[in-house]
């Protein structure tokens, strides 16, 4: 907002120059107006390249799953991966895992993910779900 009002009042001053036949000095203001504007060209460039580097981002974090230990894409439906999530968490690379018998290697971090198996609730936890009281009951008690 305040480089348009300078840019308005200078081509103001430049105008009342110009009448004046100061063309000498319309002509280092004119200068400098131009130079201003160069440098907004190459600003707004970059801001234009920043815009769409965060707009990949947002689409790539809409499109990344993490089933706890590793990370996967989701491609029009199509699902590729694993990729490893110290790269992904620390850096922001996909690197793919490559697989080396019951596990998961990432040929950049050298990191290691176990495939395992999904834990199945025990005897413990199965019996303590059973003895839990019913929110409301059939018969009210004295």
């Amino acid at each position: 907002m305040v480089t348009k009002m300078v840019q308005a009042t200078g081509f103001k001053r430049i105008l009342e120059l110009c009448k004046a036949g100061r063309f000498r000095e319309a002509e280092m203001i004119l200068k400098g107006l131009q130079d201003e504007f160069l440098a907004l060209c190459e600003e707004n460039d970059v801001l234009k390249k920043q815009l769409g580097e965060v707009a990949e981002i947002l689409d790539l974090s809409e499109r990344i799953r993490f089933d706890g230990r590793k990370y996967w894409l989701d491609e029009d439906g199509e699902i590729t991966g694993p990729f490893c999530q110290v790269c992904y968490d620390r850096d922001g690379l996909l690197i793919h895992l490559q697989a080396r018998g019951p596990q998961w290697e990432c040929s950049h971090c050298k990191s290691i993910f176990l495939e395992t198996v999904p834990e199945q609730p025990s005897a413990r936890q199965n019996a303590h779900a059973e003895k839990q009281l019913p929110l409301f009951m059939d018969r009210e008690y004295a």
